[in-house]
């Protein structure tokens, strides 16, 4: 079953207030569990870096995500309003793009702060850029399901497909 393509109508719905903060706590929830579950292979098995050295950039990447979380998705929302509705391969490019626009430079900065040496940081980035054309998409299906989860409060079924 393929993913449903972006579209502005799907992207993010119109919100009240009080959702506000929903959002945002959704944006860093989605933002800091997928980075986290990306990042271990990346940084410990590929890069070769040492525990103390992944939980450190990791940490950092907790304050950076937090802070960047919110205005990822509106870039996102922003890109899609603008390139998005073509289909799934549309979808792709303009998750992909996105992704890597937003968060290569971010990604970088994350691993010299935490310390990583030139050449863990030159396997990290390469691959990281090699895999963002992998997580891109992903990630934009993950954030518009945890949308629909817990913005909209829908059935994950609909009632009458279960009859």
């Amino acid at each position: 079953m393929s993913a449903p393509a972006l579209t502005p109508e799907n992207a993010e719905p119109t919100v009240s207030n009080p959702s506000r903060r929903r959002e945002l706590f959704l944006d860093i929830f989605a933002m800091n569990s997928f980075s986290w579950a990306i990042a271990v292979p990346i940084e410990l098995l590929l890069a070769g870096m040492s525990w103390q050295e992944h939980l450190k950039v990791r940490l950092l990447a907790v304050i950076f995500n937090t802070v960047i979380a919110r205005p990822f998705s509106l870039y996102r929302l922003w890109v899609v309003n603008r390139f998005g509705g073509g289909g799934v391969l549309n979808a792709y490019l303009v998750d992909t793009f996105v992704f890597l626009s937003f968060q290569f430079p971010l990604y970088l900065s994350n691993m010299l702060l935490g310390g990583a040496n030139w050449g863990e940081i030159a396997t990290a980035s390469i691959t990281f850029m090699l895999i963002a054309g992998a997580l891109g998409r992903p990630y934009g299906i993950y954030l518009d399901w945890l949308r629909r989860v817990w913005i909209n409060r829908r059935p994950l079924v609909e009632p009458h497909a279960l009859a």
